[in-house]
C-alpha cells in the first residue's frame, strides 16, 4: 500500500539520486544530514543576529506564538532494499574454476534454468586418469577374488587329504591292535605247542631208540639221528618261547607305539594344514579386501569429479530472478572478486542470490549514538529511488544485537547496528539492491511546548531562540527536548505565549 509523506516529512526535501554504495551512502547521509542541521541552525543564528543589529522591521508573519503542540520524533536512515527470503547460490566446486557462462543479472528464471558454467577441462583430464586407474583396479581386484577361490580349494583339498591321513592311521592302529596282534599272539602260541607237541614225540622216539640201540635193534647212525631230532625239538620249543616273548616285549610294543605316533603325526600334519590353509586364505582374503578398498576409493574419486564436472553447471533450485551477489558492496570489489564472466571463483564462495520478493525488508545500518531509540514493532515509512510520489509503510523487525564490522576498516571507530524494516505487503513490483529512506517513527511527544525547529539555533555549545521583546528580537537560551522534523520541544527558556521568530 503506498501513502503520501506526513506533513512533517515533506518539509524535508528528498536526498538526490547517488550511485555510491548504500553502507557508502548511508554514512555520508547521516553525516551531511548532521552537518546541514547545524549549519541551518548557525544560519538562523546569523540570520537573528542580523536582523536584531540593522533593526530590520519584523511582520507577523515571521513570527510564532509558543504553545503545547503534539509531534512525533522521526529518525531517518538510508538504507537497500532486500527480499526477506533469498536463496544464495554458491560454487560447489572444489578449489577455483573459471566462470564460462554466466546468466545476465535480474534475468527472470525458471526452477532448472541454467545460472552458471564453471570451466570443468581440469576435472574431465581427473575423470579420465580415474577412469584408467579404476579399470587396473577392477582387474586386480578380479584376479585377486580368483586367487582367493583358487587357495580355498586347495586348502579344502589338502584338508581333505590330512583328514584322510588320520583315519588311514586310526584304522591301521586298530588293524593291529584288533587283528594283526592277536593273529601274531596266536601264531607265536601255535608255534609254541607244535614245538612243545614235536617235542615231547620227539622226546618219545629218542628214549625208543635208546632202548632200541641197546639191542641192537637200529644202527648207530638211526639213534643219533633221534638224538638230534630231540635236541633240535628242545631248541625248536625255546626258539618259539623267546620268539613269542620278543613278540610281547619287544615288536608288539614297537609297532604299536609306531601306529599310535603315525596316527599323531596324522593329526597334527593335519592341524597344520588347516592352519596353514587358513592363513593362506586370509592371507588371500586380505589381498582381495585391500583391492576393494582401493577400487572402492578410485570409485569415489571418480563418482565425486563426476559430481564435480555435474556441478560445473550450476541450475536453478527455484523460480525468481538473479541478482549476482556484491559480498561488502560493489565498490568494494575488484576485478578479480566481481562475479562476472572470466573471472575465477572458489569453492563456497556466494555467485548470486535468487530473491523471494513477496516479502522485502529495508536494510539500514544506525549510528550507535542512536539505537536507544529504536524498538520492535515501531512504524516506519519509506520511500524508495526511482519511485517519486510513492511511499511504504513497514515495521521494526529487527535490530542486531552487536554492530556491524563489515566496514570497520575503513572507520575503526565507527560502529553500526543492521536494522531490518519489513514492508507490509504491496502490489509494487519491487527489486532487491534498490535505494531505500527509511523515516523511524521512534517517539510521539504529546502536548510539549514547541517551536519550529528553524527558530532554534546554536552558539558556544547552547541552543538559542530570539523572541519578541517589544520591537525588539532578543536571544534566549532555550533547552531542547526532543526534535522531530519541524518541531522541537522547548523544556526551559520559554513560556507558552511567547513570541518567537
Amino acid at each position: 500500500m503506498t501513502q503520501s509523506l506526513t506533513s512533517a516529512a515533506a518539509d524535508t526535501p528528498a536526498p538526490p539520486v547517488t550511485t555510491t554504495s548504500p553502507a557508502r551512502s548511508r554514512r555520508r547521509w547521516s553525516y551531511a544530514g548532521a552537518a546541514l542541521a547545524v549549519l541551518a541552525l548557525a544560519v538562523v543564528g546569523f540570520r537573528a543576529v542580523e536582523w536584531a543589529r540593522t533593526t530590520r522591521v519584523v511582520t507577523q508573519a515571521d513570527k510564532f506564538t509558543v504553545g503545547p503542540r503534539s509531534f512525533s520524533v522521526v529518525l531517518k536512515e538510508k538504507g537497500e532494499l532486500q527480499a526477506a527470503k533469498a536463496t544464495e547460490i554458491t560454487c560447489e566446486v572444489e578449489g577455483r574454476s573459471t566462470i564460462i557462462y554466466l546468466v545476465p543479472e535480474g534475468t527472470a528464471v525458471k526452477k532448472g534454468d541454467l545460472l552458471v558454467e564453471l570451466a570443468s577441462d581440469a576435472i574431465e583430464d581427473r575423470i579420465r586418469q580415474a577412469e584408467l586407474r579404476e579399470a587396473n583396479a577392477v582387474a586386480a581386484y578380479e584376479a585377486a577374488k580368483a586367487e582367493l577361490d583358487i587357495q580355498r580349494d586347495r586348502n579344502a583339498s589338502d584338508i581333505r587329504k590330512a583328514k584322510l591321513q588320520i583315519e588311514l592311521a586310526e584304522l591301521e592302529l586298530k588293524k593291529y591292535a584288533e587283528g594283526e596282534w592277536a593273529q601274531q599272539l596266536k601264531d607265536a602260541q601255535i608255534a609254541i605247542d607244535q614245538a612243545r607237541i614235536n617235542l615231547k614225540r620227539r622226546e618219545e622216539d629218542y628214549k625208543s631208540a635208546q632202548e632200541l640201540y641197546k639191542r641192537d635193534f637200529i644202527t648207530k647212525t638211526q639213534y643219533q639221528e633221534d638224538e638230534f631230532n630231540y635236541q633240535k625239538a628242545k631248541w625248536d620249543l625255546e626258539k618259539a618261547l623267546k620268539a613269542k616273548e620278543v613278540l610281547e616285549s619287544y615288536t608288539h610294543v614297537a609297532a604299536l607305539r609306531k601306529r599310535e605316533s603315525d596316527l599323531e603325526e596324522a593329526k597334527k600334519e593335519a592341524e597344520r594344514v588347516i592352519k596353514n590353509a587358513e592363513a593362506l586364505e586370509l592371507q588371500k582374503q586380505r589381498n582381495l579386501e585391500g583391492k576393494k578398498k582401493e577400487l572402492d576409493l578410485i570409485r569415489a574419486e571418480l563418482a565425486k569429479y563426476r559430481a564435480q564436472r555435474e556441478k560445473c553447471r550450476i541450475t536453478a533450485p527455484t523460480q525468481g530472478f538473479v541478482v549476482y551477489y556484491s559480498g561488502g558492496g560493489r565498490h568494494f570489489m575488484s576485478n578479480d572478486t566481481q562475479i562476472r564472466e572470466g573471472a575465477t571463483v572458489h569453492e563456497r564462495q556466494v555467485l548470486m542470490t535468487l530473491p523471494d520478493t513477496s516479502e522485502m525488508i529495508v536494510v539500514v545500518r544506525v549510528h550507535e549514538a542512536k539505537t536507544d531509540k529504536l524498538r520492535l514493532g515501531q512504524r516506519a515509512v519509506v520511500r524508495v529511488e526511482g519511485m517519486p510520489g510513492k511511499t511504504f509503510t513497514g515495521t521494526v523487525t529487527k535490530i542486531a544485537a552487536v554492530a556491524d564490522t563489515q566496514n570497520r576498516w575503513l572507520n575503526p571507530d565507527l560502529k553500526e547496528y543492521e536494522t531490518h524494516i519489513t514492508l507490509d505487503p504491496t502490489d509494487a513490483q519491487l527489486k532487491p539492491g534498490v535505494t531505500a529512506y527509511v523515516q523511524i517513527e521512534v517517539e510521539t511527544v504529546e502536548n510539549v511546548l514547541a517551536v519550529p525547529v528553524q527558530s532554534i539555533y546554536a552558539k558556544g555549545g547552547r541552543r538559542y531562540v530570539f523572541r519578541q521583546n517589544g520591537d525588539e528580537p532578543e536571544p534566549v537560551p532555550v533547552k531542547v527536548g526532543a526534535i522531530g522534523t519541524a518541531w522541537a520541544e522547548i523544556r526551559e527558556g520559554l513560556r507558552e505565549g511567547d513570541r518567537v521568530l
